[in-house]
């Protein structure tokens, strides 16, 4: 009883930040509500600059321990509105493996984008920092290019899942194989996506099936620019807006751009999809302020193979290279031969584009990659392989139990993972020199990148707090490590589930007050 008298009276003396302002910037100006489930979308609140002065803890190492205790209580304490919430936390001393604080650290809880800490340290304990994916054009072994540049036969296209495969990249594999003189192909182009089996929708996607927001875009061995399509908007004082979709290909068509600049008003579009055989056709209406700068407005696509495969046919024809035949489907032959190929940047880097940014499309082409690396029979990967492989490397990388993990992004109500359960991956990450800088490199830094760019900023947490953050509707979690030196660093991990309406941004508050108390906390030699 006496803690919980100590914790009251010193949640009385706490004062939460003042929230900041909404963040704005180019994206979809839809008049639609926005997703149930909106990601990790912060909206910079949370304790900014100038957000009280700095703690400092007791010198006395258990005095030390029972502040930060009472510290992480008060927090929740001076918040009676997040008294109907689920909160969980537990923070370790890596070093000597000490529990310092914890509260219900044994609860499972939805993780949000925290799931991708998961994916992330599995990956890099099992594929490597330097692992690449490849993609590449073959042709058969008996194929036959001429003197005039033509190829007798067809030509492959396989995609090994590369997350990040771009327009760019494909004109790039488009541009070397007309470097090699082919100007014709007499034959189909094939295309190889059996790295991945067809089922293109990860676990729960299916939850909100009519969202085709970017962050839910659907995963193929063959996709690019991450399932999606961009179609970009500019005012114009002299006429209607400029209307643009990069690359034009035979997948994806603008019926209608129906879009007028004005001078007052609110900026307001809308981007309908009519899916057709084998295509899709886009209707873009609304308005656009002049002044405003463009206009993305990025929308999934739902056949990203055959999307990729169309956007390859236009590139090839770019180059000067002509398909006399149509398009098909099918594994590359065993005996085929590599014309061209195309690598992606190292794992350790799209680890890092993946937690900085919370990339859906990543994470979970990330998680099916580990399926089709670990799976040991042969065929295509299935979200089974990949399930099942993610809870073996959780296992190797010190996690007690299964937690439930049934995608690789953590969107929608996809986990049932303790405060325990992720520091441990934490932990197990940070023993690991294999594994613990790159993770550590990958999570956002407070106040500085990422989705913590703008949250304790000007506190002496800033640069100090190296966090995965987790967003959704009624979930918010912040989960990493907290340092002033090498010498003690601290992993924790906060979670909080069934949030009421309207409180997501005193979370953060709660969790940046967490946060910085545990900076305090390592700052006392």
């Amino acid at each position: 009883m006496a803690g919980v008298i100590v914790a009251a009276g010193l949640a009385a003396s706490i004062r939460s930040a003042p929230a900041q302002g909404q963040g704005s910037g180019s994206g979809s100006a839809d008049p639609e509500p926005p997703a149930a489930t909106d990601e990790d979308d912060e909206d910079g609140t949370g304790s900014g600059a100038g957000a009280g002065s700095a703690l400092l803890a007791p010198t006395d190492p258990t005095q030390r321990i029972a502040w930060l205790n009472e510290r992480m209580a008060a927090a929740v304490i001076a918040r009676p509105q997040l008294a109907a919430a689920k909160i969980a936390y537990v923070v370790t001393d890596l070093e000597t493996g000490t529990e310092l604080a914890a509260r219900d650290p044994d609860v499972g809880m939805n993780l949000a984008s925290n799931t991708k800490v998961l994916t992330a340290a599995a990956a890099l304990r099992k594929l490597g920092g330097g692992f690449r994916w490849r993609t590449a054009l073959f042709t058969g072994n008996q194929a036959i290019i001429d003197d005039q540049g033509v190829l007798t036969g067809d030509l492959y296209l396989r995609g090994r899942g590369d997350p990040t495969l771009t327009t760019s990249g494909m004109r790039q594999l488009a541009a070397d194989l007309a470097a090699r003189g082919i100007t014709e192909i007499t034959g189909k182009l094939v295309v190889d996506a059996t790295y991945f089996d067809g089922v293109t929708e990860p676990p729960h996607f299916g939850d909100q099936p009519k969202e085709r927001a970017a962050f839910r875009a659907p995963i193929s061995s063959l996709a690019i620019n991450r399932s999606a399509i961009t179609v970009t908007v500019v005012a114009d004082r002299a006429g209607p807006a400029r209307i643009a979709m990069e690359p034009a290909n035979a997948y994806a068509k603008l019926t209608k751009k129906e879009v007028t600049s004005i001078t007052e008003g609110r900026t307001r579009l809308r981007l309908d999809f009519k899916p057709k055989s084998n295509r899709v056709e886009l209707e873009l209406t609304g308005q656009i302020r002049v002044g405003e700068g463009s206009w993305d407005l990025r929308r999934r696509i739902d056949d990203p193979t055959r999307y990729a495969a169309e956007v390859f046919r236009t590139l090839l024809a770019q180059e000067g290279v002509r398909i006399r035949g149509g398009l098909a489907f099918a594994q590359v032959p065993v005996t085929a031969r590599m014309l061209v190929s195309h690598d992606s940047m190292p794992l350790v880097d799209v680890i890092r584009l993946m937690n900085k940014h919370s990339d859906n499309n990543i994470a979970e082409t990330v998680l099916k990659t580990l399926g089709a690396e670990s799976k040991t029979t042969p065929g295509p990967a299935t979200w089974a392989d990949a399930q099942t492989a993610l809870q073996a490397e959780l296992a190797a990388l010190g996690v007690q139990g299964a937690p439930r993990v049934e995608n690789g992004s953590g969107l929608y109500a996809s986990t049932a993972v303790s405060a325990h359960q992720l520091l441990a991956v934490l932990a197990g990450a940070h023993a690991d020199y294999r594994i613990g800088p790159d993770l550590v490199a990958s999570l956002p830094a407070a106040g500085f990148d990422g989705t913590l760019a703008r949250r304790m900023r000007g506190t002496p947490a800033e640069g100090r707090i190296r966090a995965k953050t987790g967003t959704l509707d009624k979930v918010i979690s912040l989960a990493g490590y907290a340092a002033t030196t090498q010498n003690r660093v601290l992993g924790f991990a906060i979670v909080a589930n069934d949030i009421p309406a309207g409180q997501r941004s005193v979370v953060r508050q709660m969790m940046d007050e967490m946060a910085q108390a545990m900076v305090a906390y390592t700052a006392v030699q």
